[in-house]
């Protein structure tokens, strides 16, 4: 016997391998992001590579010549999920799906299809869409959750993922629902646990918004005083001076507060344009065009155009008007 196990482990020192997988759980439910853990054991120094079919994360970090560690991630669906080792004279290919079992659950009817540690909702925001709708937004924060999956059946709605534990979420609902309610399974105590969302009306003023409402500026504000200051330092230089070179500055700065006072025109937005509160992905959206609507404009950025519309001042992609 001694001499059987002698061969044996002299023949895996020689050719093997071994995968030590250290936080498999018992069974992981359907769509619940699955985090492995393992440790691989060579039996000669190689430089491995890991290679994910594309609904795999991993990352393999060496630890030593004889060992490393890696993490895997992937969700636990229908599709397949494998992962390739590769080395010199190396392969070795490992079904994902294999070491893993689902167990069912029956959800209740408003569940959100998440699984978390734990969620959250940050900042609730509620405004008038139509007589007959609200526009809800707010951002979504869990911890190891399939964020991705965040959905409460409304016919429009929108995530925009900001981390893979974060995202934002808006969506236009009935006006006559005062309370929002819904479900994500808690994977710590493994129970579905509710989430009550107060629906409460902001109104549609957007004054605290830094510069959001130019239009009701007056010509005096601190950005035009700060020129007009520079430009009379300048004209005061020349005249000391009396050198024609040193009217540019006035003249240019001059050129730029007359193009900032100017109108800017008007636009066309598309169906569905979203209109938001900042120039940012994460921003509030305060307004969604109905149809080929006209804007005026306000102010331009590389990706964002400010515009006037229905009254609302807001932020629009330069990738939606035409």
């Amino acid at each position: 016997m001694r001499i059987v196990l002698l061969i044996f482990s002299s023949l895996f020192f020689l050719y093997g391998e071994i995968i030590k997988y250290q936080n498999i759980k018992p069974y992981y439910y359907k769509n619940q992001l699955v985090n492995l853990k393992a440790k691989i054991i060579l039996s000669s120094p190689k430089e491995l590579h890991a290679i994910p079919s594309y609904n795999v994360e991993s990352n393999l970090t060496q630890k030593n010549p004889y060992l490393y560690n890696l993490d895997i991630k992937f969700k636990a669906d229908e599709e397949e999920h494998k992962l390739m080792l590769i080395a010199k004279k190396f392969y070795k290919e490992i079904d994902l799906d294999n070491l893993i079992n689902i167990k069912n659950i029956n959800p209740p009817k408003n569940f959100s299809k998440v699984f978390a540690d734990n969620l959250k909702i940050i900042n609730p925001i509620s405004s008038k869409y139509d007589e007959n709708s609200t526009i809800l937004s707010f951002t979504i924060k869990c911890k190891n959750c399939n964020i991705n999956d965040f959905n409460l059946g409304f016919k429009e709605h929108n995530l925009t993922l900001i981390s893979q534990n974060e995202a934002s979420y808006y969506a236009i609902i009935p006006n006559n629902i005062k309370k929002l309610n819904f479900y994500y399974f808690n994977l710590k105590n493994e129970k579905f646990e509710k989430i009550e969302i107060p629906i409460k009306l902001k109104q549609d003023t957007i004054s605290t918004q830094t510069e959001l409402n130019p239009e009701e500026n007056n010509f005096f504000n601190l950005v035009n005083i700060l020129i007009l200051i520079l430009i009379a330092f300048g004209l005061i230089i020349f005249l000391i001076y009396q050198k024609v070179w040193l009217l540019i500055f006035p003249i240019l700065l001059s050129g730029f507060l007359i193009y900032k006072l100017l109108p800017k025109g008007e636009i066309i937005l598309s169906r569905n344009t979203k209109v938001q509160i900042l120039p940012t992905k994460q921003s509030t959206v305060i307004y969604i065009s109905r149809g080929n609507e006209k804007a005026k404009v306000l102010n331009k950025l590389d990706k964002y155009t400010k515009i006037k519309i229905n009254k609302k001042i807001g932020w629009v992609k330069n990738e939606d008007i035409r």
